[in-house]
């Protein structure tokens, strides 16, 4: 009987023990943290001095062949070998033989005609002598320039309407004029090149036969580039016509020109085209298809304050700091550079974000860091 009581005395006193400690430890004053610098935003910026910049802009641009020439045939016949191998790749010079169509019967065909028409002039000389004693003198010279393996020299000029009849009745100007016509078209079987260059495609084989409008080679000129490079449009007001820019490819740096301006903005790519000539000299020049560097050379200087890419936000503004507050300011790009931008529109000492802060808002307290 005596444990019983004494267990009951036990456990009431553990209880008591127990609810005494609780309301100590909750009656207990919890320490409050005040170091409230652990919650500001630690952010990278600088105290504002606005200067003069002297910049190029840098832009990626192609390199193509100023011209490309789709060649076909104007007339009929078999593909025979010119100055230079009929294949893709090779090279030539201007005035080079590049394609010769078989033209022989043709030839044969315009010098039996050059030798009727020597005959048609025979037979009115002497009437000339004795209708146009004034004008026989001409005619007797032009009968003696001709030559059936040329070119027929230029038909003198009837002085008056009596003579023009007599010729035309005589059948003299419809034999020279179609004499002229098969001329013209006997230089359609030889082709020459327009400039230095390749063959960029060849479509037909030595041999095979051209029908008219038959597609036979494309070429292209090597001895002119051009390097088309996008610019942006804040950007293209720099840049003018005859200005000099350096060309940066994988073994050399060159030279080009700046041709013409785009005066309308790329709807593909949003940007003004600007279009450079340069003419490749020795080995390490610039080839036709490569993608190089062009650095545009800029005089003016521009004013304002150079700040990282990142540190720019929508809408062209930026964080400024007033009494560790951060505040929101429009600003206006004046150049945009590879990692940089040029801005205006910040006061001299004023304090300026020159980082990207991903979890601030207008009006977050910061401290600053250089």
């Amino acid at each position: 009987m005596k444990t019983r009581v004494y267990s009951i005395i036990t456990i009431a006193v553990i209880l008591i023990s127990v609810i005494i400690a609780a309301k100590l430890i909750m009656s207990k004053p919890v320490t409050e943290t005040n170091d409230q610098s652990t919650k500001l935003l630690n952010v990278k910026a600088i105290t504002v001095e606005n200067s003069k910049y002297e910049t190029n802009l840098k832009y990626r641009g192609r390199v193509s062949s100023y011209e490309n020439i789709s060649l076909s045939a104007e007339v009929s016949g078999k593909i025979l070998q010119g100055d230079i191998p009929f294949k893709a790749g090779e090279s030539f010079k201007k005035n080079d033989l590049i394609i010769q169509i078989y033209n022989e019967d043709v030839k044969t065909s315009l010098m039996s005609g050059r030798s009727s028409f020597l005959r048609t002039l025979s037979a009115i000389l002497p009437d000339l002598n004795v209708d146009f004693p004034d004008e026989y003198n001409k005619w007797k010279e032009f009968f003696n320039s001709i030559h059936i393996e040329k070119n027929l020299p230029e038909l003198p000029k009837s002085n008056t309407e009596q003579e023009q009849i007599f010729l035309a009745s005589k059948g003299v100007l419809t034999e020279y004029y179609a004499l002229r016509q098969q001329e013209i078209n006997l230089k359609k079987y030889t082709i020459y090149a327009p400039f230095d260059g390749s063959f960029k495609t060849v479509s037909r084989e030595i041999g095979s036969i051209a029908n008219m409008g038959t597609e036979l080679a494309s070429i292209m000129r090597t001895d002119k580039l051009e390097i088309l490079v996008p610019v942006l449009p804040e950007d293209a007001k720099w840049i003018n016509p005859g200005d000099n820019v350096t060309l940066i490819g994988n073994k050399s740096s060159e030279i080009g020109k700046v041709s013409r301006i785009a005066d309308f903005v790329d709807a593909s790519t949003q940007s003004v085209n600007v279009y450079i000539n340069y003419y490749p000299k020795g080995k390490n020049s610039l080839l036709a298809g490569e993608f190089i560097d062009v650095e545009f050379t800029i005089s003016k200087k521009v004013s304002g304050i150079k700040i990282p890419r990142e540190a720019l936000l929508d809408n062209n503004q930026v964080y400024i700091i007033e009494n560790e507050i951060l505040k929101l300011k429009s600003v206006k790009i004046e150049r945009t550079m590879d990692d940089y931008l040029i801005i205006s529109g910040i006061n001299d000492d004023e304090t300026i974000v020159m980082e990207s802060l991903a979890d601030a808002s207008e009006g977050t307290q910061v401290i600053t860091r250089i």
